[in-house]
């Protein structure tokens, strides 16, 4: 029996054509400045490379770069999120009830500022935000870069520190909100431990909801409850 012939370096195993990265960049509307930077992030697979210049992409790269682009541009999401969605998508999952999640977990606040442009926006310094970012008062979702959430609260903390407080003090909020965490994790982990993909996404949403309608309700009533216990602006034991 005769031998199969190899496909050619410029076809895939399945016998669609493979693209060099100018026919990908024309058919995507991408420079190829930012397909290289997907493909350095894990967003794209890596090209097949056939000589010190030339490599060539699988044709689905033209739908995973369209997909890419809609998720970008609707939801904003940190990287780390777009490529879990990726990843399930690729085992062949219906995304959707994921993309809803991040949705609901990021509340699409994407646009980010660097260091030296998020110190000018709060008023604190370099070294004082890198110092927040340590004690974890100030958690960026990507290193180096923060969005409108973290302006808001570097304003916070920039205005405290105006106030005289030793925001060291502080260091129990992170403490006491990764025990909160800890709680809420178990909590998601035992209601979804036998669920399938989909229903486990559509929980883990509503619980997602219904933890960030608690926490700030259950705080804030403990406080007045304490508020109207005291004598003034004392406790009643004063």
């Amino acid at each position: 029996m005769p031998r199969r012939k190899p496909a050619p370096l410029t076809q895939n195993g399945d016998g669609s054509k493979l693209m060099r990265i100018k026919e990908l960049a024309e058919s995507t509307g991408l420079p190829k400045s930012t397909i290289a930077h997907y493909v350095h992030q894990g967003l794209l697979p890596k090209p097949i490379k056939t000589a010190r210049n030339m490599a060539y992409y699988h044709p689905s790269c033209v739908e995973r770069i369209a997909f890419l682009r809609q998720i970008q541009s609707q939801y904003r999401l940190p990287l780390a999120a777009i490529k879990r969605l990726l990843k399930e998508r690729d085992k062949g999952r219906d995304v959707t009830p994921l993309l809803e999640f991040q949705k609901v977990l990021f509340r699409n606040t994407r646009r980010t500022l660097t260091l030296n442009k998020f110190s000018k926006a709060t008023g604190l310094s370099a070294e004082e935000a890198n110092s927040y970012v340590e004690m974890q008062l100030l958690i960026p979702l990507e290193n180096g870069l923060f969005d409108e959430e973290d302006i808001e609260i570097g304003r916070v903390l920039n205005r405290l520190c105006e106030l005289g407080v030793d925001l060291e003090e502080a260091s129990f909020y992170p403490r006491i909100c990764k025990q909160l965490l800890e709680h809420e994790l178990e909590w998601r982990r035992r209601l979804t431990a036998e669920l399938p993909f989909e229903q486990d996404a559509s929980l883990t949403l509503e619980l997602t909801r219904a933890a960030r309608a608690l926490r700030p309700y259950v705080i804030d009533r403990l406080f007045q409850r304490r508020l109207l216990a005291m004598k003034g602006l004392k406790d009643a034991d004063d």
